[in-house]
């Protein structure tokens, strides 16, 4: 199933383009955060004093890295740097990325951050049953991931029926209890089968998170979150043109054309909303729009 790390591979490729970065690996594993020494399986002459370095997968997560010094197939490192967290182990074989454009640990933070910030009108989807009995107006209900609103609601039919009936109700919340209250009477004991929305599990992405079992995204909408983190990530690349110290770099923005990046990250921002415009939509044909309902179930379709 597709994870976090997945992702941001996905958002790598969105990223890369037609360039590619100078890789080395890992070749003595490392067992301990302290460790200062790596030991570089193909002594990629990029590795040098001055550089820094991704190391990970999308399996392990990632770690940028300082280089204080190289003495051959050594390089002297600090661990941890630029917000990321020191690994306590990276095995053999482990890759490095030298000097990269986006490092793994920005594009990690730049996912999660697109994941966050994904628009209420895509949501989960989950269904409850309650029992009610004719004089239970209100009965408690256990929604472990929270509510944005019903979709549907059916109830047991009347003895001469052999369908669900639409039943009316509404959900109420306090202090983290639920309870669907019924808008109708009834004439005998039902069970109640209410579809309903909540918000997408945010409160814990690691880099083996999955998207749809943990999250609870749609395999539709996997693409969404590298297309909102790409977007982010070369809109904020445009403030390198302010750096001095890069005039002299022929790789870098002797080739682009003022404001080149700002328009891709634009071309990535609308296919960002179209693609939550036709998921929104999606929906919407799925689920329709409740309109007989105390606590109506409409939204929009388009990115607010």
């Amino acid at each position: 199933m597709p994870t976090i790390g997945d992702t941001v591979t996905r958002t790598k490729r969105l990223l890369s383009s037609n360039t590619r970065t100078e890789l080395d690996a890992v070749e003595t594993a490392i067992s301990s955060a302290a460790t200062t020494t790596l030991h570089l399986k193909y002594q990629t002459d990029g590795i040098r004093a001055g550089s820094y370095i991704s190391v990970g997968s999308p399996t392990i997560g990632y770690e940028t890295m300082y280089v204080h010094s190289r003495n051959g197939e050594y390089a002297t490192v600090q661990r941890g740097v630029d917000g990321s967290t020191a690994m306590s182990s990276i095995d053999s074989g482990v890759d490095i990325e030298v000097e990269p454009r986006f490092s793994g640990h920005q594009i990690f933070e730049a996912v999660k951050d697109a994941i966050r910030a994904l628009p209420e009108n895509l949501f989960a989807v989950n269904v409850v049953e309650a029992s009610f009995g004719t004089s239970d107006q209100a009965v408690a209900v256990t929604l472990s991931n929270g509510f944005i609103r019903i979709l549907s609601a059916t109830r047991t039919a009347r003895s001469s029926e052999d369908r669900l009936l639409k039943f009316n109700v509404t959900m109420q919340e306090y202090n983290g209890t639920y309870k669907l209250v019924r808008q109708e009477g009834l004439e005998k004991a039902v069970t109640a089968y209410v579809t309903y929305a909540y918000p997408f599990v945010t409160s814990t992405l690691a880099i083996t998170t999955d998207l749809l079992d943990d999250v609870k995204l749609s395999k539709e909408m996997q693409d969404i979150p590298a297309l909102g983190a790409a977007a982010s990530l070369v809109l904020g690349e445009e403030s390198t043109r302010l750096d001095l110290h890069a005039a002299g770099d022929s790789r870098g923005d002797g080739a682009l054309n003022p404001g080149d990046r700002m328009r891709y990250s634009m071309v990535l921002q609308g296919q960002y909303q179209r693609r939550i415009s036709e998921e929104a939509r999606r929906l919407m044909s799925q689920y329709g729009i409740r309109t007989d309902a105390a606590s109506s179930a409409a939204y929009p379709t388009t990115l607010r």
